[in-house]
């Protein structure tokens, strides 16, 4: 297992409603940050579109197989859908590192 940086996303649209909408995994706090920077960097601030991306609260420390791994470590930086999120947690091919887990419920 490898340690990676996770940060959750949710989709908001124009009715007011928040979907899940998976995570991005990143090799370190900076690699998130620049990932974060170039997502939301890309928006006009002058109109809120009908839907977007944001953030969930902080980033986490977890772990990953090598096979994710090494797709992060060509890219430094991985999005993953929701469907495809909840597999890996399922099939225990991300694991949360329980010492930072309370992170996700404080913000």
């Amino acid at each position: 297992m490898n340690k990676v940086i996770l940060q959750l996303w949710e989709e908001s649209n124009s009715k007011d409603q928040f979907l899940s909408n998976g995570c991005s995994l990143h090799l370190n706090v900076k690699e998130r940050d620049i990932y974060v920077s170039s997502i939301y960097n890309n928006r006009d601030n002058s109109t809120i579109p009908n839907k977007y991306d944001r953030i969930i609260g902080e980033c986490v420390e977890v772990f990953v197989e090598d096979k994710i791994f090494n797709m992060i470590l060509e890219r430094n930086s991985v999005k993953i859908n929701e469907s495809s999120f909840q597999n890996l947690l399922k099939f225990e091919e991300i694991i949360f590192n329980t010492d930072n887990i309370w992170l996700l419920y404080i913000t």
